[in-house]
């Protein structure tokens, strides 16, 4: 019989289908599969499966760093279980208790485990905006007149664009609108992150399980957007670019994506403090803001 602790390890693309049956509830981007498995060396990400949780630990010197609350149905017996996991894992370490990505509700459950003993802080750049899908396929009301204007605008000077879904077979284009993107940044290092991280995600975009939309203009590829499904209650842009050409036409593959959405809520993850960013993640009204907060236990 083996009595080895268990050992957190390194995504790989077959934990796909247990990493998503550990988050049927989530909202949150950090739980889609494809940010796990594409940005698990940017975060130096390692995970295991515990009593039917993921665990996740994050051990980069980047924003994120620490433990993940598991994630799973939430058992109580099932969660006590699990954070002992992740102390003992902290002491094999020799690394201090640190969880990151939390949601309100995961800080007040850690609060009755470790008290005063636990340190809060919350990083605005890292929540999460979900929107409702109706919401950005319709753009209703005077909410969005600004939206719609634009878009007539944008249709009365170059014409009406053309929707594709996203394939494997016609992914090239929307790795092109990314290459023409990150062009226009001036080889800044957190772009060419990005778009390696699009391509590697665009070379395998059947299993990733991606969802997503090319725009054309004039038979001309201008707009793309790479999504994957959560659960069935909320799809998780991961990726949304314009030629610098036609950057006018986001609104456009925005609206046209939530269109062909079939999940009530959409996340368009977090903003990262950069304020043009966050201008225009509010200028479409999210239904909710996700908040998430670090913790720090001391002994």
């Amino acid at each position: 019989m083996n009595n080895a602790a268990p050992i957190f390890r390194i995504p790989e693309l077959s934990d796909a289908d247990a990493v998503r049956r550990c988050a049927l509830s989530a909202l949150q981007s950090d739980l889609s599969f494809t940010n796990l498995y594409l940005l698990r060396e940017k975060y130096h990400t390692e995970i295991m499966f515990h009593v039917e949780h993921l665990l996740r630990y994050f051990g980069g010197e980047t924003r994120l760093k620490g433990y993940a609350f598991p994630a799973g149905k939430g058992d109580t017996d099932a969660i006590k279980s699990c954070l002992h996991v992740i102390e003992t894992d902290a002491e094999r370490r020799e690394k201090e208790l640190r969880f990151c990505l939390l949601t309100e509700e995961e800080v007040a459950k850690l609060k009755t485990r470790y008290g005063n003993k636990m340190t809060v802080s919350c990083d605005e750049g890292d929540s999460d905006y979900i929107y409702n899908t109706a919401a950005l396929a319709n753009l209703p009301g005077t909410l969005y007149h600004k939206k719609r204007n634009h878009i007539r605008k944008f249709e009365r000077v170059y014409g009406k664009c053309i929707y594709m879904e996203l394939t494997a077979e016609n992914s090239d284009k929307a790795l092109g609108i990314a290459a023409a993107w990150k062009e226009n940044m001036y080889n800044s290092p957190a772009p060419e992150h990005e778009f390696a991280a699009i391509k590697k995600a665009l070379s395998m975009p059947e299993l990733l399980r991606l969802r997503g939309g090319i725009l054309l203009l004039n038979n001309r590829p201008i707009a793309m957007c790479v999504a994957s499904v959560i659960n069935e209650n909320i799809t998780d842009i991961h990726y949304e670019k314009c030629i610098p050409e036609f950057r006018d036409a986001y609104p456009i593959i925005n609206r046209e994506f939530a269109l062909r959405t079939h999940t009530p809520l959409i996340n368009r993850e977090e903003d990262l403090n950069i304020e043009g960013l966050r201008r225009a993640k509010l200028s479409y009204y999210p239904s909710l803001i996700l908040k998430k907060f670090n913790a720090h236990i001391t002994c």
